[in-house]
């Protein structure tokens, strides 16, 4: 029958292990921001267009724009008194700076994930077995896992992905069979010892 008490605080302990882990990286190591890397100001004002004004767009124009974008930058643009865009100052490249931070906060988040994740699965299975700790602790290490893999899925190849979660897997029914073989072995020692029991009974 199953104790709802120690399912609930079960639960619980997933829960917070998993708030825990969340907000220990973003205190050791926070996520980067979008204003530490793009300004508001980063180029000349936008002049709203005068009424009855048409803009022509330059050759060189159109090419430095393109060049911008495949650069993975924005465009930032000069104006005339008009409003007109005359021409590209600069490629803004904050987004992709910012891109490749979050890139490198995602994989530094998705190995601590996993040695947390491997860290609490050892103590849950071996360490602090009592009930509900153990099963809670070990619900908190795979949680782990999930958790830093989705963050840093991105960044992972097919075959990455493809490895992690055949890998995950294979821990999971591993630990599975582990612990209903250790529980068929008390349940079973606990039968011959009722049944040792009762044969001494019947003799006296």
């Amino acid at each position: 029958m199953v104790n709802v008490k120690n399912l609930v605080l079960g639960i619980g302990i997933i829960v917070v292990f998993a708030l825990v882990l969340w907000q220990g990286i973003e205190a050791f190591y926070p996520s980067p921001q979008y204003n530490d890397f793009c300004k508001i100001n980063a180029g000349p004002e936008a002049i709203p267009l005068k009424p009855d004004t048409y803009c022509n767009i330059s050759a060189q124009q159109q090419r430095d724009e393109q060049q911008c974008y495949q650069q993975g930058s924005t465009p930032i643009y000069n104006y005339d008194k008009n409003g007109c865009q005359t021409s590209v100052q600069k490629c803004d490249t904050c987004s992709k700076d910012l891109e490749k931070a979050q890139d490198a906060h995602a994989k530094k988040a998705f190995y601590i994930s996993l040695i947390v994740g491997l860290i609490a699965l050892i103590i849950g299975y071996s360490i602090l077995t009592i009930e509900p700790v153990g099963s809670a602790l070990i619900g908190s290490g795979i949680w782990s896992f999930f958790w830093g893999t989705v963050v840093n899925w991105r960044n992972l190849s097919s075959i990455w992905r493809f490895l992690l979660l055949l890998a995950a897997l294979i821990l999971i029914i591993y630990i599975t069979l582990r612990l209903n073989k250790k529980k068929k072995i008390v349940e079973s020692d606990a039968k011959d010892d009722i049944k040792t029991g009762s044969k001494k009974t019947k003799k006296k």
